[in-house]
């Protein structure tokens, strides 16, 4: 992450490399139900066409409307597949969404992807944005 200490009119001043930080880690929900990954989020979830992910939220929070997700090296039974559609990565949750009453038709869904680690396993923390409306514009 550290670019370079550079020490500057006596002061000691520490530069970020800009490509060493997560940035861009979101999924948005699209009216269709899909649930598609920017490409910085594919990359760091590792996303391939033949593997799976489980989705599972905080039984024990009912107010933590946050989803985890766990991404298996294979398909797996009882798992969501995670599909491919050009250089995009998605997973089909409409049933998922639509069983959380999540109203991704008149709402933007956007989630923030922290990675958490739970009893030595990855997990991937999706933090629903707050606050966002689609806005009706009639051209």
């Amino acid at each position: 992450m550290l670019l370079t200490i550079v020490y500057f009119c006596g002061m000691k001043i520490k530069f970020f490399n800009p490509d060493s930080l997560d940035r861009n880690l979101k999924a948005t929900v699209h009216k269709s139900g899909k649930l598609g990954f920017t490409v910085d989020a594919a990359k760091r979830l590792k996303l391939e066409p033949n593997k799976s992910a489980a989705i599972g939220t905080n039984e024990d929070d009912p107010s933590d409307d946050s989803l985890y997700v766990i991404v298996y090296k294979e398909v797996r039974s009882g798992a969501f597949r995670i599909a491919k559609a050009g250089q995009y990565y998605y997973i089909n949750l409409k049933a998922l969404f639509d069983a959380l009453k999540i109203n991704y038709k008149a709402e933007s869904v956007v989630y923030d992807i922290s990675e958490e680690t739970i009893e030595n396993e990855t997990v991937f923390k999706f933090s629903r944005r707050k606050n966002t409306k689609k806005l009706n514009i009639e051209l």
